[in-house]
């Protein structure tokens, strides 16, 4: 039996949900640190989040508990929390984060196997140091949906960021160090069309280090928009992007950009902004043709 095989069967409990193994989907060997539980239809806040029948009802308090407990005593320093998040739908704007946390949305908010969040979030830089979202739905309700302030290490799995009313910008990232974006959508309302008017993803002006935006699907009037800055080791990586302009403006020139679909409703030579040297393998579709990225050559 394997090491991992081991610490999975044995040493610690499988953690199921509507008999479904979170972790194992996760990809994860098991229970790292404590779980707390929120359920927004039923939950109490004056609840310690122990489980289903004593779930809190918002996220930021479960957030807060879970930072508490991982600052608390060198048994926490070095551990993962879980918050597993179940709504249907919570409305409330996120100011503050938790430090080592995984954010895990689990149950279904209408026809949608997701937990939805509702509200618009902007984190300081005083929290939230690898904290990471899977499966959560964020809707908006005008402006940024999710602005984040230099928080290293925070990432987003198999999110769903959705333009439900006057949304300017899906995700900002300030400063975004060892930042990950991995399989998530941007997507317009479905009975609106209405997209992400800024940009899907931002990327302010801040050098950064290891950051990655990899096999999401991205709708906007600009996809991804990257400002004027050194950034280290980061990278956009096989991602399918419309824009109604730019699929991707990189106006740092330095991410890798390689094996991205892009279709743009602007001509082909108007529908990216990248350094080209960095680009390998990426074709684009604009409204006169399609090309490959960087241009084909013949030696």
């Amino acid at each position: 039996m394997g090491i991992d095989k081991f610490r999975r069967k044995v040493v610690f409990p499988s953690a199921t949900v509507d008999g479904i193994d979170v972790y194992s989907a996760l990809s994860k060997a098991a229970i790292q640190g404590k779980v707390y539980y929120v359920e927004g239809n039923a939950g109490d806040d004056d609840h310690d989040g122990s489980s289903w029948d004593l779930a809190m009802k918002t996220l930021a308090v479960a957030l807060a508990a879970s930072h508490a407990n991982i600052a608390a005593s060198s048994r926490g320093w070095a551990a993962r929390n879980t918050i597993y998040c179940k709504g249907d739908a919570l409305v409330e704007d996120l100011v503050l984060l938790a430090d080592k946390t995984d954010v895990v949305g689990v149950g279904s908010c209408n026809a949608n196997p997701y937990c939805r969040l509702t509200g618009n979030h902007v984190i300081p830089t005083v929290s939230g140091m690898g904290c990471h979202f899977y499966n959560m739905e964020f809707w908006g309700a005008g402006g940024i949906i999710f602005k984040n302030t230099s928080n290293g290490g925070l990432e987003f799995h198999n999110c769903r960021f959705v333009a439900n009313a006057a949304e300017t910008i899906g995700l900002q990232l300030v400063k975004p160090d060892y930042v990950k974006v991995i399989g998530c959508k941007f997507l317009p309302k479905w009975n609106t069309g209405v997209m992400f008017s800024t940009a899907a993803i931002d990327i302010p002006a801040g050098n950064a280090t290891e950051c990655e935006i990899a096999d999401c699907l991205i709708y906007g009037s600009k996809g991804i928009a990257i400002h004027n800055s050194t950034f280290y080791a980061c990278s956009l990586l096989n991602n399918t992007i419309y824009a109604t302009t730019l699929t991707i403006d990189e106006n740092s020139d330095d991410w890798l950009v390689v094996k991205n679909t892009l279709v743009s409703a602007a001509s082909k030579a108007n529908g990216f902004d990248c350094e080209l040297p960095l680009m390998c393998g990426n074709i684009l579709t604009g409204s006169d043709g399609t090309r490959t990225l960087p241009f084909a050559t013949i030696a």
